[in-house]
């Protein structure tokens, strides 16, 4: 008896998976399009940002217009579609802003946590200075609300080192009997200190390290004696020197 030929049944069983795999994919793309379809729709918006400070308290710059202002024209999707990378590089460039998280909150929802800057300085280039050392472009009115900032002349690299020192060079200065009201770092990192109508205090290099400490411990020892003596109004302090300092005072009047 002749075996019978098994390819018609084959090709049936093909054609049938085929059937169900292409009917399969037809539906996934159907629902695909819907999701799609319904990601867009207005009701999935985002209708509302709202700023929180990172510590908890109150931001003092950044507000809900600027937010809204740095969004405008620069970012598109909604709730769903929204690419939070994006939005944080947008917000980012926002003045005052160090840092910044997002995330959202359904249904309509952006929470932007941000951290401002502080700022401690103006340098001469008319940016400021926060105490971490970064120079960010903002209203130096803004950031004088509380008093006037110091002013820094020195190169951008040295950005870092003098958010560093400031608070202590400040203090220091406040222990001699004046209020610092510049200071400038040299292309050589020389610093030098400018006091608001008192003398102008010149430090040198921080070589070897630890050595401006120990000049500004050395005037505090002893600049008291030193002024006594000269009896009169000092107007330049040199205390690059070794184991000393030197001061010039101003003429008296005739």
């Amino acid at each position: 008896m002749k075996a019978r030929d098994p390819s018609p049944l084959l090709s049936t069983v093909a054609m049938q998976r085929a059937g169900t795999l292409l009917t399969a994919v037809a539906v996934l793309l159907l629902l695909a399009g819907t999701v799609a379809w319904l990601l867009q729709r207005p009701s999935f918006d985002l209708r509302r940002i709202e700023l929180r400070a990172a510590d908890g308290s109150e931001l003092r710059h950044v507000n809900a217009n600027a937010a809204r202002a740095a969004m405008l024209g620069r970012l598109t999707g909604n709730f769903f579609t929204l690419r939070l990378d994006e939005a944080r590089r947008v917000f980012e460039s926002v003045p005052w802003v160090a840092t910044v998280s997002l995330r959202r909150a359904w249904p309509d929802r952006l929470i932007v946590t941000v951290a401002e800057h502080n700022a401690i300085a103006v340098w001469e280039d008319g940016r400021l200075l926060s105490d971490r050392g970064a120079l960010f472009i903002a209203n130096v009115a803004e950031a004088e609300i509380d008093g006037e900032l110091l002013y820094v002349d020195a190169p951008p690299r040295f950005s870092t080192e003098v958010a560093r020192r400031l608070p202590q060079l400040a203090q220091r200065a406040a222990e001699l009997g004046f209020e610092l009201d510049a200071v400038e770092v040299s292309d050589r990192a020389g610093w030098t200190l400018r006091t608001a109508s008192g003398p102008v205090i010149e430090l040198g290099r921080d070589e070897p390290a630890g050595r401006l400490d120990e000049r500004l411990a050395l005037l505090l020892a002893h600049l008291p004696t030193a002024s006594a003596q000269v009896g009169h109004e000092i107007q330049r302090i040199d205390a690059r020197y070794p184991q000393g300092f030197a001061v010039a005072a101003a003429r008296k009047k005739p």
